[in-house]
């Protein structure tokens, strides 16, 4: 049996050092080997049928968690990573587990939970969707410590720390990204004044890549002419953000589009979110399609719609659709981007996701399906206004199974059942876990 484990930040929390090894029995949905004694032990790096000791263990009542250490009865599915600095990056958290094994463990252990704290029915789940591993990111964001005079850090944060781990190359970026982390490091430690730089954001586009530079102070004309030559020489957008969060384009390649399906494309900007895997997007698209079969005459809605992910293709069906979403901009660059795409049938809103009188009032107007995919933290707000509105149909698409299943109690408790449900490996390597469940209303199933 696997629980949900999420380390609170209370006083609560103690260093313990078990003092006999564990026995490890299960992987967790993040990939987190459990073990059961007097404590219930939740214990990265380690695999089912292996026994460990803890290092860096905290404790909160009954749980503890921390790192697996002086492992024995090495499980069958342990592999050696194939990057140099996994065992200390923070980038990815399961490199030591053959990635078909971590997929199905991982989705066996979620369906478990789900089972029994939804009494979901195990004829729902559905088969997960993969794709192609280890080159898959097209997006990502390295930090930057420069304050040594003479050395410049670029990479990302350390597992048990923020210290930046210094990489020269990343395996499980697109290869035409991780080739331009090492001339970039160049670039950027032949600055004067290291310190004003923030961190540095990469985007793999389909026609071209794109480099964001977040910095504090101006930048010299003599750096940003050095930065000017990266640009042209690699054939790369670029763009320089101020402490303010202004964005100035330094280099404009081409302008960047990310295809998605049926022809159609979307052009994030510099801080604009779109998903890191685009070809299990592309199957994660369809597969929303399938289940939430738009038609004609239906009026839908694609709440937190971003650019516009799923919004176009709903929109190809003929559907009267609305698109909300959160953020103003990317309301307005999700509008532009539909109609440079021939798009009309789709009435863009911004609204307060989380603000409970502006949801009520804009699911007021009817409709008959909604899709929904939320950041992180869920949409409960939104979530219990779907349960008075009544749509027949939702998809919800999660990228945290914890707020999802908070959120899908209230979908049932309200006359919905969950149809359909499983497991998008949006991320390989790594503890997160994406996925996606139907729901429709109790009298459309009798």
């Amino acid at each position: 049996m696997v629980t949900f484990y999420k380390p609170k930040k209370t006083n609560k929390n103690k260093h313990s050092q078990p003092s006999s090894p564990i026995d490890i029995d299960a992987l967790d949905w993040k990939g987190q080997g459990v073990g059961r004694g007097d404590n219930l032990y939740f214990v990265s790096g380690a695999l089912p049928n292996e026994r460990c000791t803890i290092k860096h263990a905290k404790r909160n009542k009954s749980l503890i968690a921390g790192q697996a250490q002086n492992i024995e009865n090495r499980s069958e599915h342990r592999v050696s990573p194939f990057c140099d600095v996994a065992d200390t990056c923070g980038g990815c958290q399961l490199q030591h587990i053959e990635p078909e094994a971590a997929l199905a463990l991982r989705d066996d252990a979620l369906k478990q939970l789900l089972m029994r704290q939804l009494n979901m029915h195990a004829e729902v789940w559905q088969p997960p969707l993969s794709g192609a591993r280890p080159a898959y990111r097209r997006k990502a964001r390295f930090a930057i410590d420069a304050r040594h005079p003479h050395t410049l850090k670029m990479g990302f944060r350390e597992k048990a720390g923020n210290a930046v781990i210094d990489i020269q190359h990343c395996p499980i970026l697109q290869t035409k990204l991780s080739a331009l982390i090492a001339p970039l490091k160049k670039v950027l430690a032949s600055h004067d004044n290291k310190r004003v730089l923030g961190h540095v954001s990469v985007l793999a586009g389909d026609n071209v890549e794109q480099v964001t530079v977040k910095h504090t102070q101006s930048l010299a004309k003599a750096y940003t002419d050095m930065m000017l030559d990266f640009a042209q020489q690699y054939r790369v957008n670029v763009f320089l953000e101020d402490a303010k969060g202004h964005i100035t384009p330094l280099h404009l390649q081409a302008p960047l589009k990310c295809h998605t399906v049926d022809g159609y494309y979307l052009m994030p900007g510099p801080n604009d979110f779109v998903q890191v895997n685009p070809l299990v997007n592309q199957k994660m698209i369809h597969q929303a399609l399938a289940w939430l079969s738009p038609q004609p005459h239906e009026r839908i809605a694609d709440w937190f719609c971003g650019l516009g992910n799923f919004t176009l293709p709903i929109a190809k069906s003929g559907a009267e659709v609305q698109a909300v979403e959160g953020v103003a901009q990317m309301v307005q660059r999700a509008k532009e981007n539909a109609l440079a795409q021939g798009i009309t049938n789709i009435d863009y809103l911004h609204l307060d996701l989380s603000d409970e009188k502006q949801v009520y009032e804009a699911l007021a107007a009817g409709f008959d399906k909604v899709l929904i995919d939320p950041s992180r933290e869920g949409a409960l707000t939104v979530c219990h206004a779907l349960a008075k509105a009544k749509p027949n149909t939702i998809v919800y698409v999660s990228c945290n199974p914890s707020t999802f299943s908070r959120d899908a109690r209230v979908l049932l408790e309200q006359g919905y059942k969950m149809k359909k449900a499983g497991v998008i490996e949006m991320f390989p390597y790594t503890q997160h876990m994406e996925m996606m469940a139907l729901f429709t209303r109790q009298e459309n199933n009798e």
